[in-house]
């Protein structure tokens, strides 16, 4: 699907929105006991909507990873197609409540907030509470984004970007993006009083190439640093999109 251009005082109208699975098939690759590459064939959950269109390959996977405990492959793709620039957006009401919270501060308001409306509109997530309503003892270590029910599962999500302002993106800039945010959403997950089932470590990517250095490396990690968390990485298709930006 090809992306919308912005006119001024222009405005397209689009079709309501749909959630469904195709009857394509893509492949997505997993790792035998024996090391070796195998390929699966997965149903694509494709969501068309008024501000963005997403395709998901994986969708099965994604949603096994976070129901099953003992699921493996977490670590899953979708891509993000924005019709609208973010302020003329219609959020969903959870959306529109995170984004009048306050937070812990940062330029992430608006990449939290857009993870929340997908995983709404796509999978029928429920916000719990925000990132200054999750209560944690001790205080003072990584934090959550916020908690949502996904699936039927209690999930806790961290939001954050793999991009680079100067030079490429490359395997040493996904090993430290990584390394450090699966160790503090791990962290977070064992301070925090409300607890929940599973985690989501949602990154939103520049490009393809950049999400498949995060998959490269992702392979390698420790299982220690991969337990219990789903890594979804969104490919954004206009990547001078405004999550990119170090704007609230």
């Amino acid at each position: 699907m090809g992306r919308v251009p912005f006119a001024a005082g222009q405005a397209k109208a689009r079709p309501r929105h749909r959630t469904r699975h195709s009857k394509s098939r893509f492949h997505t690759q997993n790792k035998n006991q024996e090391g070796q590459i195998k390929v699966q064939q997965t149903p694509c959950n494709i969501y068309l909507g008024e501000n963005f269109a997403t395709k998901l390959q994986a969708a099965f996977q994604f949603e096994r990873s976070l129901q099953q405990a003992d699921f493996e492959d977490g670590f899953v793709q979708c891509r993000f197609d924005p019709f609208k620039r973010y302020h003329e957006m219609t959020l969903s009401g959870m959306a529109a409540r995170m984004k009048e919270c306050p937070n812990a501060g940062g330029d992430s308001v608006e990449s939290e907030v857009l993870s929340l409306e997908l995983l709404h509109r796509c999978f029928g997530a429920k916000l719990l509470k925000t990132e200054m309503e999750v209560k944690y003892f001790p205080y003072g270590g990584s934090i959550v984004d916020y908690t949502c029910e996904m699936f039927g599962v209690s999930l806790g999500v961290s939001v954050t970007r793999a991009m680079k302002y100067k030079g490429e993106f490359e395997k040493e800039d996904a090993e430290k993006l990584l390394g450090k945010k699966l160790r503090g959403i791990v962290n977070a997950t064992q301070n925090a009083l409300d607890k929940w089932s599973k985690q989501i470590l949602h990154i939103w990517a520049t490009s393809s190439k950049v999400a498949d250095v995060l998959t490269s490396v992702y392979r390698d990690l420790s299982p220690q640093l991969r337990i219990n968390t789903v890594v979804l990485v969104t490919i954004v298709t206009t990547p001078q999109h405004s999550l990119f930006q170090n704007s609230r």
